[in-house]
């Protein structure tokens, strides 16, 4: 089967640069139209609202201090540390979930880590397809 970007030398280039464009132009319609999801806008301005919450950034700061030290705790076989740091941990994160808002935010974020993986797996299963038709 002939390819237009293989007639000729002369046009080769001139074919591939317009190819480009047009997986460009695809890959610009793939981003315009995740960022259009309904999903993502909400969780944007869900997380806007978070990042603007001086208390609620405090906690997460916390929690992420006492996730460190936990790790920590674990590499060194600690046991009663442990059981400490997974007990202010948990008290921490559900301070955290209480907040308003923070139940959709999380959840959003689980849906929309669940569709980027659906495309990145469609995006990676169709390349590979297209190079065992070849």
């Amino acid at each position: 089967m002939d390819r237009p970007y293989r007639r000729c030398k002369n046009h080769c280039s001139q074919d591939m640069v317009h190819a480009g464009r047009n997986r460009m132009t695809e890959k610009e319609k793939l981003i315009q139209m995740i960022l259009e999801n309904e999903d993502i806008q909400r969780y944007k301005r869900i997380e806007k609202i978070i990042n603007n919450n001086k208390d609620l950034k405090s906690k997460i700061g916390e929690l992420k201090s006492i996730q460190k030290q936990l790790v920590n705790a674990k590499e060194i076989n600690k046991t009663e540390a442990i059981k400490t740091f997974e007990a202010r941990y948990q008290e921490r994160l559900d301070e955290i979930e209480s907040y308003p808002l923070m139940s959709d935010y999380l959840a959003l974020q689980g849906d929309i880590n669940e569709m980027l993986q659906a495309i990145q797996d469609i995006l990676q299963n169709g390349i590979e397809s297209d190079f065992e038709k070849d």
